[in-house]
Formats: C-alpha cells, structure tokens, sequence
C-alpha cells in the first residue's frame, strides 16, 4: 500500500462555508497544508527584499504537483457516481494525465486517454511510463481528431457499461477549481501563523487557468490584497485575462449557487496581470532564459523547475518585477510542478504503449 494522505477532517475552505462541505463531494488524497518556504539565496542573488516559494511539488510522494487539489473533487464525484473510468484528453507527456490516471486507480478507477502531440522530453517519456503503470490506454490523436476520439471512448463505455466520467482537459473545471480556493484559504492560514507576509504579488504559471482562477477567487474571499500574476505557459490565444477571469466568475457563482453564505467578492481586473513575454517559441518549447533561471534556482535553493511551466513561471516573475521596480515588494511563486525522477522499474511498461507514442520513450 502506497503512502496515505495525511488526515484531514476539513479543509480551511469548508470551514469558512460550512455548508458548501454538504453540496460538493471531497476526498483527502494530498498532504496538507504544503509548506511555504522563504527562498532567501534566490532573493539575494536577484536583489529582492522578500522571495516565498508555495510548495505544490510536496502536496503527494508519488503523484504530487497541483493537479491534486483538483483532484480531490473530481475523483471524489466520480466516485460518488459509480465511474468505473475516467476519460480526459491533453497532450502526450501531461502530467494532468499521469496524475489523474496514478491516484484514479488506487481508488479502482480505471483512465483512458487521448492525446495530441508535444515536444519530447524527458519529463514526458517519464509522465507516459507512468500513466502506462498504472494501466492508462492511451489514444493518439491531433488537433483535428481529438473530440471525435474523446466522443467515440465515451460513447464505447456506455455502451458496455462501464461508467464514464469525463474530466476535461488539465482537469480544469469550475468543481476542480476549489482545491484552488480552498489553496488561498490554507495561505491565509499560514499568514495569519506568521510563516509569511501577505505577498504583494503572487505569481502563477497559465496552463489551463484553473489554478489561477481558484486563486482569483479564494484570495478575494479570503480577504487577501494579494496581486496574482498569471504568466502563459500553454498557448497567448488561451490563456488571456478576459478568459481567466471569466472561470474565476464562473468559480464563484456556482459556489454562491451552493452555498449562499458566500459572499459576493470582488474580482477587479486591475488585481490580476498577465506576462505573456516567458512564453518563448511555445508550449512545451523549453526557452534559453526560463533554462538559466532554472538552474539558478537548483543552485541556490535546490528546488527543480521545469521548462514546460514553473521555468517559464520564475522567468516571467522577474520580468515583471524588474520592469516595473517591484524588487522591495514581497513576492510569492506557485510551484504547481512535480518531478518524476528517473525510474527503471517504469520501463518494461513502454510495450504496452500504441507504437507512435513510443517514439517519446526512445
């Protein structure tokens, strides 16, 4: 038996809505809270007053990074309506899938997934290996015949019975998105424990968005004047202002849906900013500076980042603090990344890959 969670009775975000506890479905899969940790060699090699670093890479042993929060509700109600399956889509090596995949069949869930192509890697060879482990089939599909695929699996499922629930792709949906909010409850949390000030700028890596919009809601609900910088990773059509803050509204009105007790919050465009410069040639395009940032962040503190998102996260937060003279402030960045290390016990499971995905392996 792997590791288990932590015990929890609640979460911070149940406890300031009682009621909401009753409306949605939760399980306790993470352990919480993940520390906070004062990255004071960084800070002082980049002229920085006050540098924290929120450690979403220690929120599970094996199957850690952000998507657990998430998780937590989605696996939950998937649960509750009997799934026998989860079907989701994203790109080969996404460690949404792997994630998913890795904690839905400790829970005798099985994961189906279909996905589009990205540039190899070494972090998506081990990603796949690990979502082979576990049982995953993968389905290879482009950009032209992913819904058709994600359509036909679901359709094949209910046919022989076996309980589809779909998760839609990075998992973001306005139910995952809670562990997001109830992310920023567990922040203030540590505040209000002297771990840290209240960060004047609290910076966060744009994939699917549904991090940063549970942080847009959970830090106005939590009463936090934090400023969330949200720096693309995915794609600059996606993950626009407009976009975020739209599921962010979307968040927060199914919560008030639930559980009138939540009160209505502002979410004020001037509040949130978007660095679009660290993105580099593209999604999963590894970029010369967020590399160099990279290594100077192992080297100083001894934390990984990777290429595809907290690099590029890190790099677009010193872009935005160097150009607008923002080094005395305090700032916060969300390490929503877990790395796989290298695992010869994974290998073996490349066979049962479809043989255009064991290309990433090799």
């Amino acid at each position: 038996m792997l590791d288990a969670p932590r015990s929890q009775p609640t979460l911070p975000l149940f406890d300031a809505f009682p009621k909401l506890a009753s409306c949605v479905s939760w399980m306790s899969l993470g352990h919480w809270p993940t520390p906070v940790q004062e990255a004071k060699r960084f800070a002082s090699e980049f002229g920085l007053r006050q540098f924290f670093i929120k450690r979403e890479d220690l929120s599970h042993p094996h199957g850690a990074g952000n998507k657990v929060r998430g998780l937590e509700f989605l696996l939950a109600d998937a649960q509750l309506r009997g799934a026998r399956t989860i079907v989701t889509a994203s790109a080969v090596g996404s460690h949404h899938v792997c994630k998913t995949a890795w904690h839905a069949r400790q829970l005798g869930i099985d994961t189906v997934a279909i996905v589009v192509p990205q540039p190899k890697a070494a972090y998506v060879a081990r990603n796949l290996l690990l979502g082979a482990s576990v049982g995953t089939r993968y389905v290879p599909a482009n950009y032209v015949t992913a819904i058709p695929k994600v359509i036909r699996e679901l359709l094949r499922r209910n046919e022989h019975k076996q309980r589809p629930y779909w998760i839609a792709p990075g998992g973001t949906t306005p139910l995952s998105c809670l562990g997001h909010v109830n992310a920023a409850f567990e922040l203030r949390r540590q505040i209000d424990a002297g771990q840290l000030p209240i960060p004047d700028y609290l910076y966060v890596a744009m994939g699917s968005l549904g991090t940063a919009a549970g942080l847009a809601v959970g830090c106005a609900l939590a009463g936090l004047p934090t400023q969330i910088v949200g720096v693309v990773v995915s794609h600059r059509w996606y993950a626009t202002k407009g976009r975020w803050l739209r599921l962010a509204r979307r968040v927060h009105k199914q919560m008030r849906r639930a559980d009138a007790t939540v009160p209505e919050c502002g979410i004020d465009r001037a509040r949130f900013h978007i660095v679009g410069s660290a993105l580099g040639r593209g999604y999963a395009l590894v970029s010369e500076g967020a590399t160099r940032l990279a290594e100077r962040m192992r080297a100083a503190e001894g934390i990984e980042l990777d290429g595809t998102y907290t690099a590029k996260a890190a790099h677009g937060m010193m872009q935005f603090i160097e150009a607008n003279k923002l080094q005395d402030r305090v700032h916060l960045l969300w390490h929503t990344f877990h790395a796989i290390g290298p695992r010869p016990d994974l290998a073996p499971h490349c066979a049962q890959l479809p043989p255009v995905l064991k290309a990433y392996i090799e």
